[in-house]
């Protein structure tokens, strides 16, 4: 077994960072913005701050090397937009394990065929475990109220396959153009692409307008809802961070494979699941039974096994 590799390494340190940024955004879905087309927008919006990466060696793409770069950048936001419709639609315990499985599967698939990635039955395994371990990780198996509305499956389909063409797309242009190009670029076709989901939808631009110019908005009403904004760049901070480096390990490595350790950033959400255990209906969807932990904690080995094989 080859040392623990470089794409790994970072895919790690990213999953786990936006594991952390999910902490803080589970709480603000649920208690500041009520739109999904609000929290897409915003962090849309924020991939202008890859502006400070054009002196870095962002050069102009080639005629071809443009369209992976702007599908790439245009349909994260669109991803993130139909994800937030399904949660805001249906139960998280029901919505993440859908959204969470099909992610790798389907770029497993489209990469195998679009890209001729080939894997080694060792990856393969692992590859399975990770993608159990996210299904378990994730709360299926929880007790979640009724069943999904053929709207909300719609909508978490929808954006996993959205998610797919962008993971797929993106390392495309990671191997034509290189990674700072691709990233920089790929970052503006974003905040355009929130723009124009903000454009759509009225309400989430209300909502964004009124935290930065309050108006007649009640004192109180705004403190909590610029607290909640400073909330969101703290937390997307957290989770650029994860995304640049989950980004860069696509870059170097095989994006289904990256997107499979995604169980990673699940079995951060139950470590701290278990350091807060009053938390853990928020975080994970269910509480902490005996039975809850025992199967979480054979997913947490799934992850661990899959990641020795992966590697």
């Amino acid at each position: 077994m080859n040392a623990f590799p470089f794409w790994a390494l970072w895919a790690v340190l990213g999953h786990i960072s936006n594991g952390a940024a999910f902490v803080i955004d589970k709480t603000l879905l649920q208690k500041s913005f009520r739109q999904p087309a609000t929290y897409a927008g915003l962090i849309g919006l924020l991939g202008i701050l890859a502006v400070v990466l054009l002196p870095f060696g962002v050069h102009v793409p080639s005629n071809h090397g443009w369209i992976p770069i702007l599908i790439s950048g245009a349909t994260f936001p669109l991803a993130l937009w139909f994800f937030f419709i399904a949660l805001a639609k249906g139960e998280a315990t029901r919505v993440v394990p859908v959204v969470g499985s099909l992610i790798p599967v389907l770029t497993l698939i489209a990469t195998s065929t679009f890209l001729g990635e080939r894997f080694g039955s060792a990856q393969l395994g692992g590859f399975a475990l990770l993608v159990v371990a996210t299904i378990l990780l994730s709360g299926a198996g929880g007790k979640a109220k009724g069943t999904l509305r053929a709207s909300t499956v719609g909508a978490a389909v929808i954006s996993a396959v959205v998610f797919t063409i962008s993971f797929v797309t993106v390392k495309v242009g990671y191997d034509a153009e290189g990674f700072i190009t691709t990233f920089a670029l790929s970052r503006f076709a974003g905040v355009i692409a929130a723009i124009a989901i903000l454009a759509w939808d009225e309400r989430a631009y209300m909502e964004i307008r009124n935290v930065l110019f309050p108006g007649q908005t009640p004192a109180k009403q705004l403190r909590g809802k610029r607290l909640a904004f400073l909330l969101v760049l703290f937390a997307q901070s957290l989770g650029a961070a994860g995304f640049v480096m989950v980004q860069y390990a696509i870059s170097l490595g095989s994006a289904a494979l990256v997107n499979a350790m995604q169980a990673v950033q699940y079995a951060f959400l139950v470590f701290v699941a278990f350091l807060f255990a009053k938390k853990a209906p928020d975080l994970l969807g269910e509480n902490l039974t005996p039975a809850v932990v025992a199967r979480k904690l054979v997913a947490i080995c799934f992850v661990a096994a899959g990641l020795w094989l992966i590697v």
